[in-house]
C-alpha cells in the first residue's frame, strides 16, 4: 500500500499508486440499517408508481381560500375576568 503526504500527491496520481481504501466495518454496520431502509421505501415506492401509475394529488394546483374558515387563539383574559380559583369554587357550591 502506498502512501501518499500532500507534497506528494500529484505524483501519487500520475503514477496512480493512490493508496487504498479499505471500509472500516464500524462505519458499513452504522450506514447499513439507514441504506437498507432507503432502498426499501425506493422499492415502495417504484411498485407503488409501476401498478398505480404517477400521483394524481393536485392540491398544490388549487389557490388558497382567504375565506376559509382557521383558527384563531382565544382572545387573551384581563386579570378581572379570570376565572375564579377552585377554592373560591367550593366555597360558593358550600353556601
Amino acid at each position: 500500500m502506498a502512501i501518499c503526504d500532500t507534497e506528494s500527491i500529484r505524483d501519487c496520481i500520475a503514477t496512480g499508486s493512490l493508496p487504498d481504501i479499505d471500509p472500516h466495518p464500524v462505519v458499513i454496520l452504522l450506514l447499513a440499517p439507514f441504506i437498507v431502509i432507503f432502498g426499501w421505501a425506493a422499492w415502495m415506492e417504484f411498485r407503488r408508481w409501476w401498478l398505480y401509475g404517477p400521483s394524481e394529488n393536485k392540491r398544490s394546483a388549487f389557490p388558497i381560500n382567504e375565506d376559509a374558515p382557521s383558527y384563531e387563539p382565544p382572545p387573551e383574559e384581563d386579570a378581572d375576568s379570570a376565572p375564579p380559583d377552585q377554592d373560591n369554587e367550593q366555597e360558593r357550591r358550600n353556601d
